[in-house]
């Protein structure tokens, strides 16, 4: 009898194992937790045991969250979002509450703590944005269909008040752009947002001239003047060779309009965005006045 029971029960696993994955997938089941997850709920085991209520412990200690936040006891913050996420795997915001608060409020927190030193403080710093974006990142792979979740993340590595990586920023979005169902105004706006970020990106600038080139040819309700500006200093690129570039005329419309936008782009403090030549051709549009 024990023969025949291992038999079935080896033949039924394949099947069950598919219908749990399938359920999974469909969200109608949470995922079970692996050895390491629960060794860190050791001490709230019984919680493993009742599936359709985590979600209710997950929103519990979410809330315990923000008296720690309140404390600045950021480990214990810590603990309790990596508790409330892996409860509920599946609820975005927690996923977002807890790379925030490590990411923008930890991080901060521990930049102007001066009771540390200061190289003690810098390491603390970079250490809590390491840990949001992870945070950030293990969100995302739990919840891959989730655009909020890939566009948050976007946006702190291209915080100048963090760590400004504008090569990883690139790397999100386009795998937004390959990886995520988009409609046509978010498919708009992460292009967008691809195009001003490329530009920033020294080897990827013939990349940023293709795609400005594209969305100023969609539509004249992209031609923003700071996608106009971006066309004029990439064409004036060493490394970016044009055909048949847009004429002053074709981006301004007048030579007033002309000096005023590109004033402006070399007043803004950004210096990551080219400035090859633009100065000198704000003299030379100049001159012609006087």
């Amino acid at each position: 009898m024990l023969a025949v029971l291992a038999c079935a029960g080896w033949l039924r696993m394949p099947f069950e194992q598919k219908l749990s994955e399938e359920l999974a997938e469909a969200h109608l089941l949470t995922p079970s937790f692996d050895q390491e997850s629960r060794a860190s709920l050791s001490q709230k085991a019984f919680v493993a045991s009742f599936g359709s209520l985590r979600p209710i412990f997950a929103a519990f200690t979410a809330l315990t969250s923000t008296k720690y936040h309140g404390n600045g006891d950021w480990e214990k913050l810590e603990q309790a979002i990596d508790t409330t996420v892996l409860l509920d795997p599946y609820n975005s915001y927690y996923w977002d509450l807890g790379a925030w608060h490590l990411a923008y409020n930890a991080s901060a927190s521990s930049l102007e703590n001066e009771k540390l030193a200061p190289l003690q403080r810098k390491a603390l710093f970079k250490e809590y944005v390491y840990k949001g974006d992870e945070l950030y990142a293990r969100g995302i792979a739990a919840n891959p269909r989730n655009v909020q979740l890939r566009l948050e993340r976007a946006r702190l590595w291209s915080s100048k008040h963090k760590i400004e990586d504008y090569p990883k920023v690139v790397q999100i979005l386009e795998a937004i752009l390959t990886d995520c169902e988009l409609s046509s105004r978010q498919r708009q706006r992460v292009r967008t947002d691809l195009y001003y970020t490329l530009l920033r990106v020294p080897e990827r600038v013939k990349d940023a001239y293709v795609l400005g080139r594209v969305l100023y040819q969609e539509s004249p309700r992209n031609r923003y003047p700071s996608l106009l500006n971006g066309l004029c200093a990439l064409q004036l690129h060493p490394r970016v060779k044009v055909e048949q570039p847009l004429t002053m005329s074709q981006l301004y419309g007048s030579r007033a309009e002309a000096i005023k936008h590109i004033a402006n782009y070399l007043s803004d403090s950004d210096t990551h965005k080219p400035r090859y030549g633009m100065a000198d051709l704000l003299q030379r549009m100049r001159s012609v006045d006087r």
